[in-house]
């Protein structure tokens, strides 16, 4: 995404303000989630606020090779609602697969106005381990995989008539996919009624029945 100009400015003034935002769409709900100490309502969805949202690197690259694997890291929170035991909850969602998207959302320093929101990776959720810190507080750790996976999936479409029609009624692209020519080749075995064999077969023949005795009669 393309940032725009008055994002750019203040980021050049050194003046933007920006909160991470987690979009998880999991088999029970979409959920978002974003850094900060109050909600944000952003396309139809409710981002609830806490206080630690930790996201790797994010690789770069480009093709198929890409390595756009990540993990995303979320500490408890209890002042933010964020308890040990709502982090055991989303560990034991439909996760697996499911699509998850790292976004900035950039406000205006001085009226917190929100300018834009900008997607910066997507994904898959792969794993989510519950773990504990050196101080004792809980968090979970999700590894994610790149859209990059996306390239070797498969979209279920078949290249006819049928699948075709589906998209647009007239398009007469594939009228003729499933029409094929045959051509009967006759090698090593008699030709239908009226057929010839060929010169090369008969000499191919009289080898075999001299059981190559021409190949092999020197140094015996």
């Amino acid at each position: 995404m393309t940032l725009s100009n008055d994002v750019k400015a203040l980021y050049d003034e050194g003046r933007i303000r920006t909160r991470q935002m987690l979009r998880f769409e999991f088999g029970t709900g979409t959920y978002g989630f974003i850094a900060d100490r109050e909600e944000l309502v952003h396309g139809g969805l409710t981002y609830q606020p806490f206080g630690l949202i930790e996201v790797s690197d994010l690789g770069g690259g480009l093709g198929t090779t890409a390595d756009g694997n990540f993990t995303i890291r979320l500490a408890e929170s209890p002042d933010d609602g964020l308890t040990p035991a709502m982090l055991t909850q989303i560990e034991a969602e439909d996760y697996r697969d499911r699509p998850v998207r790292v976004m900035d959302a950039h406000f205006h320093p001085d009226t917190w106005a929100l300018l834009q929101v900008e997607t910066v990776a997507r994904g898959y959720v792969d794993t989510i381990q519950h773990r504990f810190g050196p101080d004792g507080g809980a968090y979970i750790e999700a590894a994610c995989e790149g859209r990059q996976l996306d390239y070797s999936r498969k979209n279920g479409r078949f290249r006819t008539m049928a699948d075709q029609k589906r998209r647009d009624a007239g398009d007469l692209f594939f009228e003729h996919a499933a029409t094929a020519g045959r051509v009967e080749l006759i090698w090593g075995r008699a030709g239908p009624s009226g057929a010839q064999p060929s010169p090369n077969r008969n000499a191919w023949q009289s080898l075999v029945a001299g059981g190559f005795k021409g190949l092999y009669t020197s140094g015996r």
